[in-house]
């Protein structure tokens, strides 16, 4: 099979996950046409590039102007994410991009009416969509297993530092050259459990349930970042089911969770560490960590394999909208400067913490509350 070629826009941060995979496991069906990154000279991958003789661009227009690509995989700053999609499919790219895609409404119906015209697709990079467990529950939900949804709930805490929020122009921040990034816990680096929940509601395996509204409290522990950086939502949809969240980067632990639970008529079923397992009401149980969860970057091989089967992938531009409208519906809510929040010193770095958060948060989730 002839291999396709890729375009990666972005190999700093989390971009560097995707070099890796082309420079090292040698993605199969696929081949790296092309690196656009004006900051390409900062990478430790900028050399193995220069001698594999992989050509690097200032920008995806000047990879177009000269080549071609079959899939553009982009992975560059948020607020950078609209411009670069509607240029890769206004060049016949299909994209994968990272989450979140946008934090403009208008924005996202205007990529997705793209789409739509130029015939391409648009994946989104929530992994947890592509993983071959989660896959397998939502299929064991929609054949109708577990009976009806009742209720959902997830937490996830990171602890952030000053060198994360430091790393560049956005983090923590309501804006970025004037475009909205509202980057927070739940906007960004602890989505993914929001939208598992959402996408575990879709009615069919590529869909989510859509967002009616969400209520909750969002705090602040970190005095220096604009946005906040904690917080309890309730999230009411379309499916008639209530998902709470909870979420934090200001605490003494460097991690809490991810922990779930979803209720249905017939079970159920809960998460510890990524791990999902279904208690069924008659006493059997249904052990998803048994299943294998494809490959670490498998949205990439699935994004790869759809350009070839011309199948529309799992997680869309459609699948990110309700995490979208969460995000936007969730800043409007009050945030609340925590006055309790420490300043702590960790080696050359720091970070702030709400006192005792994780058991605060931990206390709501076990009593479904915000």
């Amino acid at each position: 099979m002839e291999r396709i070629p890729v375009l990666l826009v972005g190999i700093g941060g989390y971009g560097e996950n995707y070099v890796r995979e082309f420079l090292e496991n040698d993605v199969p069906d696929a081949y790296l046409a092309g690196v656009a990154d004006p900051f390409v000279y900062k990478s430790p991958y900028s050399k193995r590039l220069e001698e594999l003789g992989i050509p690097t661009f200032q920008s995806p227009a000047e990879f177009y102007a000269k080549n071609k690509a079959c899939l553009t995989v982009i992975s560059s700053p948020i607020h950078t994410h609209y411009s670069y999609v509607m240029c890769a499919l206004d060049n016949g790219s299909n994209v994968l991009v990272e989450k979140p895609v946008t934090i403009d409404l208008d924005k996202m119906d205007a990529m997705i009416r793209r789409q739509k015209e130029s015939g391409l697709f648009v994946s989104v990079g929530y992994q947890l969509c592509y993983s071959r467990d989660v896959l397998a529950l939502k299929k064991d939900i929609l054949s109708g297993v577990y009976g009806r949804p009742l209720r959902m709930r997830s937490l996830r805490m990171m602890r952030r530092s000053s060198s994360y929020y430091a790393r560049n122009g956005w983090a923590g921040r309501f804006s970025c050259h004037g475009e909205y990034v509202l980057d927070s816990p739940v906007s960004n680096a602890c989505a993914h459990q929001i939208q598992n929940m959402l996408f575990l509601l879709g009615d069919d395996m590529g869909s989510t349930a859509d967002v009616l509204s969400v209520s909750g409290k969002l705090y602040k522990g970190n005095p220096e970042i604009q946005n906040y950086d904690a917080a309890a939502l309730r999230i009411a949809t379309d499916k008639g089911v209530d998902l709470f969240y909870y979420t934090a980067h200001c605490l003494d632990e460097a991690k809490v969770g991810p922990v779930s639970t979803f209720e249905f008529e017939r079970a159920r079923i809960e998460e510890k560490d990524g791990v999902f397992t279904a208690f069924l009401n008659d006493g059997g149980t249904v052990d998803y960590g048994a299943v294998d969860k494809g490959l670490r970057l498998q949205k990439l091989y699935d994004s790869v394999s759809c350009c070839f089967s011309h199948e529309e992938p799992v997680c869309r531009l459609e699948s990110a909208l309700a995490h979208t409208k969460v995000v936007l519906m969730a800043q409007k809510l009050p945030c609340f400067l925590r006055f309790d929040a420490q300043k702590r010193t960790e080696g050359q770095e720091y970070y702030y913490a709400i006192d005792k958060l994780a058991e605060e948060y931990m206390g709501l989730y076990s009593s479904w509350s915000v």
